[in-house]
């Protein structure tokens, strides 16, 4: 029911022309509102009683023409009514515009210590020492999103291109990717934070503006003191896990495109839904992988000259 629907209900109870099911629904929503008080917002109680309070107005002023008084009663019937429109009217506002609260995990590790975490998306994080991170034990359906309160870590992101993955560190810089690896070092007792990529793309903002864009071996460097950045190839370049365990071709070649800023085409359907179990290392090249995965279903590959797009068929 709606909110607008709660109303007429409550507004037909008050004229006497609601029938015995519908008296009934009110007065369990007035005996559950005795049981549990609902806290409300100030402005959002306002919201609500001044629309009934002017509905009730206009109720009064008909009954005056026809010489009719509310009794004390009538009154503390209203008063209840209008407590009851107030609760539902927030019930209702709350479901539709308050998120699930979700929760929280918080991990921290030791000087020296390192701890691997498993999402429940099935995401990785490695945690380097004296870190912390918090993250929600179930994440939302449309959105993944943890925090980097201290330390260095490193992001194994599954790939999910409707629920993007963000990063939000403590100096105010949000890291968001669909699905890659990178790293973030963001110490409370140095000047900078930096953000490394090992595989895919990962954008880089602060307070919605866009600060980078950075795709594999990138690495950006914010000044918290400034706000200055710079972005330029990383020093030592970080290789992960690439593993395939029955997905099918055309996830496979999604997964690696990205993985590799690369483009892979099937050119036949019928090789789209064959199951690839493998594994890789991002320090191989896309070719490679390639040509083995093709080798075990006895299946070509051509590259375009500039080894950005690739082409598969039978």
């Amino acid at each position: 029911m709606t909110e607008e629907q709660a109303k007429q209900l409550l507004q037909k109870y008050l004229d006497g022309n609601a029938d015995p099911a519908e008296a009934r629904q009110v007065e369990e929503w007035y005996n559950l509102l005795q049981k549990e008080e609902l806290s409300l917002p100030v402005d959002r109680k306002a919201a609500i009683g001044e629309e009934m309070l002017l509905n009730l107005r206009a109720a009064m002023n008909s009954e005056t023409k026809t010489r009719k008084l509310f009794t004390r009663t009538m009154w503390w019937r209203v008063a209840a009514l209008l407590a009851v429109v107030i609760s539902i009217g927030f019930g209702i506002w709350k479901l539709n515009h308050t998120p699930p609260i979700q929760a929280l995990v918080v991990m921290t590790t030791k000087a020296g210590e390192q701890k691997t975490i498993l999402l429940s998306d099935g995401s990785e994080i490695t945690l380097g020492p004296s870190a912390k991170v918090v993250y929600p034990k179930q994440f939302a359906s449309n959105s993944r999103k943890i925090s980097l309160i201290e330390g260095e870590a490193f992001f194994s992101v599954a790939h999910e291109e409707n629920r993007p993955f963000t990063v939000q560190v403590k100096s105010g810089l949000d890291v968001k990717v669909l699905g890659t690896s990178f790293r973030v070092s963001a110490y409370a007792n140095h000047p900078k934070v930096k953000i490394t990529v090992a595989t895919g793309k990962v954008a880089i903002s602060k307070q919605q503006q866009l600060l980078g864009t950075l795709v594999k071996g990138q690495q950006l460097e914010y000044n918290k003191s400034n706000g200055s950045t710079a972005i330029h190839e990383a020093k030592h370049e970080e290789y992960v896990k690439i593993s395939f365990d029955g997905e099918t071709l055309a996830e496979v070649a999604r997964k690696i495109g990205y993985i590799y800023g690369i483009k892979i085409v099937l050119a036949d359907k019928t090789i789209e839904k064959l199951k690839c179990r493998a594994s890789f290392t991002s320090k191989q090249r896309p070719e490679e992988i390639l040509d083995i995965l093709c080798s075990l279903h006895h299946i070509r590959f051509s590259a375009a000259k500039n080894h950005k797009t690739f082409k598969i068929y039978p």
